[in-house]
């Protein structure tokens, strides 16, 4: 009997090894996994990871070429590239029910504003995509219990772009998206991932938006919305005249 306990406490061992090992030797893999699927979930387009290196003896951490796609209705492919992510990680935190990550940089993002014919922006469209993901987390209850928890102590953007298109205008501008600095995000008892990339990506927009207003490339969405306006009530003019003539048949 106590050899059948000893080879089953063994096996346990053995398969509790095997799962540590593949936990760590994946671990670059599943962090990119998860900032795809998280990220996808809150901005509703998709979010591409080209690789991540986690480096366990000290905490730190590189991810590179992350990309967030336009929502549909818009011609570039992306509204965001955020160059290089360096991190460091409080591996203490590892092993309990809130991960802490002491800072995140993120180099040389790019952001991709988009004005299109119908008069509007692809940032705007992003943040109402965030916004209702979160509203829509919030109310199913999804990321209570089960998603991880994350505290990051100091987020920074530094060195960023923003190219601005005026679609049906055909103009193009370039811009400087100034410092962005943000701290305690998560707050003392933890966040989700999605509403972490909500809140991030929400400052990160409308802080790009501010910049392209000083530039007063919004006089443009007043005036294409206007255009938009007469066309369709040009189109709800003529129906109306082909109405009149089928009634009056």
């Amino acid at each position: 009997m106590k050899k059948i306990a000893l080879g089953a406490f063994l096996v346990l061992l053995v398969t509790i090894g095997f799962g540590i090992y593949y936990l760590l030797s994946n671990l670059d893999g599943i962090v990119k996994t998860a900032i795809e699927t998280y990220g996808s979930q809150a901005t509703q387009t998709a979010v591409r990871v080209e690789s991540v290196q986690i480096i366990l003896k000290d905490g730190s951490g590189a991810i590179r070429g992350v990309t967030v796609g336009n929502p549909q209705g818009f011609v570039a492919k992306q509204a965001f590239s955020l160059g290089e992510i360096s991190t460091q990680i409080d591996l203490k935190s590892l092993s309990e029910d809130v991960i802490v990550i002491e800072h995140i940089t993120v180099r040389a993002p790019e952001v991709f504003f988009e004005l299109n014919e119908a008069g509007k922006n692809n940032l705007d469209e992003l943040n109402r995509n965030l916004s209702s993901s979160a509203s829509g987390s919030s109310a199913s209850g999804k990321s209570s219990d089960s998603d991880p928890k994350l505290i990051i102590r100091k987020l920074l953007f530094v060195d960023g772009n923003i190219h601005a298109s005026v679609v049906p205008l055909n103009k193009d501008y370039e811009l400087k998206l100034p410092k962005i600095e943000l701290k305690n995000l998560g707050g003392k008892n933890g966040a989700t991932p999605t509403q972490i990339a909500d809140q991030v990506l929400k400052v990160l927009t409308d802080r790009a938006l501010d910049e392209v207003k000083k530039k007063g490339l919004d006089q443009y969405k007043v005036q294409l919305e206007g255009e938009v306006n007469k066309r369709l009530e040009s189109e709800k003019a003529k129906i109306g005249d082909k109405l009149k003539g089928v009634l009056n048949y």
